[in-house]
């Protein structure tokens, strides 16, 4: 689960960072609204980490992740 998390974490930084340096106009409005840009960086968060989360969980109702575990690595020589 940690690493879900972490993995989580790590994409929307770097979705964030895209995002914040490829608009010059997002610049000047993190400067003049910034408890706006906070509220919305931080629920944009938590809606991406429920939408993971609910993922999670469906695949692991579903069976989907015993699955998964029991698949060989192709790459290790038996």
């Amino acid at each position: 689960m940690f690493r879900i998390i972490i993995t989580y974490e790590i994409s929307f930084f770097i979705f964030w960072n895209i995002l914040y340096y490829s608009n010059s106009g997002i610049e000047n409005w993190f400067e003049e609204k910034i408890l706006t840009a906070i509220f919305v960086f931080l629920s944009t968060m938590a809606l991406g980490f429920t939408v993971v989360y609910i993922v999670y969980i469906s695949a692991k109702l579903s069976g989907l992740i015993d699955k998964m575990k029991k698949l060989k690595d192709p790459r290790k020589t038996i």
